[in-house]
């Protein structure tokens, strides 16, 4: 059985999950808001390179919320940046939209999926860790440098059979997508990969490997994700010490590829920063944790926005 995905967000991510349920069979609509999307997609297929390879044909294209929404899918990736969708799922929530739709957020940061439940209820949440690093080449090209498996939540209050479902929907396509019950520790390490290296890369506008090749940014990236560690720790979430080691071996893989992160910084645009080091600097303040680099690090970040 095939299953219609939306796709709001036609970013590099939503470009390669797109690619690929669509050239496995599934029905993809997208919501898009750059109007060169549709003319990039006029008559040439969307192509996956890279670490990752599909091509298919995406001609489902959508400006407007409502005749996206009027098409009927049964689950919506939100693939936009964290900071933009709180407006959008309120958009939707005042429009006609299918009522037992899910909602699967595919973002970076902490805490993304109670943006959903917030305004639609657990029922009709869900949340993935995206694990890799793509860019688009051109409009209809897309470069993956890594990618691993993925992970999509097991949440009490959605049909396990339907989560199952799409976990096989994302495998079946050649994207490794594993359902776990722990997938807040999932998450968490991903905000730690993220929140250090990524940060680190925006503020020095340099690709992972150029910080990682350098042992006095490397050291950086180990306190940040030291000090994010202890946070996970005292809020119960079972990360050990060990991660650490774990951490830096993944980000040495990262290669030569800029993070959303720095592309945000460079285009001027607001960053992910408050789900990512913002989110970790309030709860290391909630639970009491004595912490140096991750409030620096958030702060600076987000003067850099404020100053563009």
């Amino acid at each position: 059985m095939k299953t219609h995905y939306g796709i709001i967000g036609f970013g590099p991510v939503g470009r390669v999950f797109a690619a690929h349920l669509a050239q496995s069979g599934h029905r993809v609509s997208v919501l898009y808001r750059d109007p060169t999307v549709r003319i990039a997609m006029r008559g040439h297929p969307l192509v996956i390179k890279g670490e990752l390879n599909a091509s298919a044909d995406v001609t489902e294209l959508y400006n407007d919320m409502q005749e996206f929404l009027d098409t009927g899918m049964e689950v919506i990736l939100i693939c936009t940046k964290s900071s933009q969708s709180p407006g959008i799922l309120k958009t939707i929530k005042a429009l006609n939209y299918r009522k037992d739709i899910i909602f699967l957020s595919c973002q970076n940061g902490l805490d993304t999926e109670h943006q959903i439940s917030d305004v639609f209820g657990p029922g009709h949440t869900l949340r993935m860790s995206v694990n890799m690093g793509c860019g688009k080449s051109s409009e209809n090209v897309v470069r993956v440098s890594f990618a691993m498996c993925h992970y999509l939540s097991l949440m009490p209050d959605v049909d396990e059979k339907i989560i199952h479902r799409i976990a096989a929907d994302f495998t079946e396509a050649g994207t490794c997508l594993e359902v776990r019950a722990d997938y807040r520790t999932e998450v968490f390490k991903k905000a730690l990969l993220n929140s250090s290296l990524g940060s680190l890369c925006a503020l020095t506008r340099h690709t992972m490997s150029n910080i990682m090749g350098r042992d006095y940014m490397k050291s950086m990236v180990a306190q940040i994700i030291n000090e994010g560690i202890r946070i996970a720790q005292a809020m119960n979430i079972p990360i050990k010490d060990e991660f650490l080691d774990d951490a830096l071996s993944y980000l040495e893989k990262g290669g030569n590829h800029k993070p959303s992160i720095l592309i945000d910084i460079e285009n001027s645009k607001v960053t992910e920063n408050e789900y990512m080091c913002g989110r970790l600097a309030r709860y290391a303040e909630q639970y009491g944790v004595e912490v140096t680099m991750i409030p620096i690090i958030y702060n600076l970040i987000k003067t850099t926005e404020s100053s563009k």
